[in-house]
């Protein structure tokens, strides 16, 4: 599925200050269960994260958690692609799975960058930009990343940060998060509204942040193993990095604030070096996620990426890479408006896997392109009687229904669906796009409302469920006094922002 409607796309705005300011970097480690018991035993670190020291409470986490998300969705370019979406979170929580300490439920978004960065946010909110899964080369590289992250979720140790920060300067943590969106907009002013309260704290941060990052590659070290990933993904990755950015002039953001020092490559090395060794065949979720966002989240021509792929092949051996070439070659020739070329390689890759969400998504496109609608719809409705509410599989249906003009389908599908996935900005812009077309303003007015909360922009969405409410018959009372009772939970969520700070 490609597009979303153009009024309700997020803004192209870097989130580059995000992780300087919070001191949140990621690192890569791994661990498992048997090996740990032995390896702590020799080189142990103190759990300082859930230690008595945080005095925020997780249910304090989670709303933080909730809010800054909705500024996210508002400022930061994402990837809100389900088909990518749905393999981040595969292997995300796999890992979560795998690590104790967990408070709540963990949320995996892609920020569309070529930057190198991953962050993690109160609440389990972790953000991964497309430049970092690119750089890496196999899915333990990804997943030690991944690890690293959720370790510095479940340690509290952003928590620790923020309170610290709070508690060391005259701004209120609602100030400090205010000023993080600042940055994510503007940097300049975002890093000067900050540096006045944070000069001084700078260098504390750091030292602080290097017991967090310690702690975070034991546990995340841990929970990589145990996930079943290769524990020398994390070192490799270290090691690249350094080595390509040892004489560069301008590091990534994430090397700025926490440099890699060779005695902490040496130190990852040494705790992978305590687990059995595993080699592990090349993912294939991993190669075609990484090929997708080649073709459709990079700067790369659509002509040049063809090229590259055709020349790339004679390298490839295994099975899963050659997969994921043929899939760059179909997402290549869709760009270049080749569909039945773009076909002729898709079909063959969806018939030896009839499963796969990625070739399932792509067909639909080119099935859409060549006027085939009618097919899609029925292919994907087949598939969701198989497997309801997949977000791929209902997403796609919808989106392949409106293509059509079969708006009915379209909102049965997805308000069953977000039922269970109330804050999918995907879905509500489809269910948007339905009603619009299908001249149901109330409904409209209603789904924009939830978009602007998602967004954080509680007073738009509220303006919009007024609006929704005028355009209800009075007979229907029953639908005028939900609206109404959703515009006293949104009063609410902007009253409860403001009181948490």
């Amino acid at each position: 599925m490609i597009l979303i409607s153009k009024t309700f796309r997020t803004k192209t705005l870097l989130a580059k200050s995000l992780v300087s300011v919070l001191f949140v970097l990621f690192s890569w480690s791994v661990s498992s269960s048997s090996c740990a018991q032995q390896h702590q035993q020799r080189n142990e670190i103190p759990a300082i994260g859930v230690a008595g020291g945080v005095t925020m409470s997780i249910e304090r986490e989670r709303i933080f958690g909730d809010f800054y998300m909705r500024e996210i969705r508002n400022l930061a370019p994402l990837a809100d692609d389900p088909v990518l979406r749905e393999y981040l979170s595969e292997v995300g929580h796999n890992l979560v799975k795998h690590t104790d300490n967990v408070r709540y439920p963990f949320n995996f978004f892609i920020v569309r960058d070529d930057s190198i960065n991953a962050f993690a946010f109160l609440g389990g909110y972790i953000g991964i930009h497309t430049g970092l899964i690119l750089e890496a080369d196999d899915e333990s590289e990804l997943a030690s990343v991944l690890s690293h992250e959720i370790a510095h979720v479940t340690q509290r140790h952003i928590a620790r940060n923020l309170e610290r920060m709070e508690q060391a300067s005259t701004f209120t943590m609602a100030q400090l998060l205010g000023s993080i969106a600042i940055a994510m907009v503007n940097p300049v002013a975002g890093m000067a509204t900050l540096s006045a309260s944070i000069a001084g704290l700078q260098q504390r941060q750091i030292n602080y942040t290097r017991q967090f990052e310690l702690e975070a590659d034991r546990v995340g070290m841990d929970s990589l193993y145990r996930a079943g990933y290769d524990v020398e993904g994390a070192p490799r990755f270290f090691a690249k990095l350094a080595s390509k950015f040892r004489y560069a002039t301008q590091m990534p953001q994430m090397l700025v604030t926490h440099p890699l020092p060779e005695s902490r490559i040496a130190d990852t090395r040494s705790r992978a070096m305590q687990y059995p060794p595993r080699n592990l065949e090349p993912s294939l979720g991993f190669e075609l996620a990484k090929v997708r966002i080649r073709a459709r989240y990079s700067s790369r021509e659509a002509s040049d990426l063809l090229l590259d792929l055709k020349s790339e092949e004679k390298q490839l051996k295994h099975p899963h890479q050659l997969a994921a070439n043929n899939y760059g070659k179909a997402l290549a020739l869709f760009r270049l408006a080749r569909y039945e070329e773009a076909l002729s390689y898709i079909t063959p890759l969806r018939n030896n896997d009839l499963f796969n969400l990625f070739y399932l998504d792509t067909l639909t496109d080119i099935y859409l392109e060549l006027g085939r609608g009618d097919e899609a719809v029925e292919l994907l409705t087949n598939e969701f009687i198989r497997r309801p509410n997949n977000q791929v599989i209902t997403l796609n249906l919808a989106y392949a229904a409106n293509h059509i003009g079969d708006y009915e389908l379209s909102r049965r599908v997805l308000t069953s669906f977000i039922i269970y996935n109330k804050n999918d900005m995907l879905a509500w812009n489809l269910l948007y796009e339905s009603h619009q077309k299908n001249d149901r303003p109330a409904d409209m007015h209603e789904a924009l409302a939830e978009i602007f909360a998602l967004r954080g922009n509680f007073r738009m969405a509220i303006e919009e469920l007024h609006t929704a409410i005028s355009k209800i018959p009075e007979e229907r009372n029953l639908t005028r006094q939900r609206l109404q009772a959703r515009i006293l939970q949104f009063r609410n969520f902007e009253i409860e922002r403001n009181r948490v700070g």
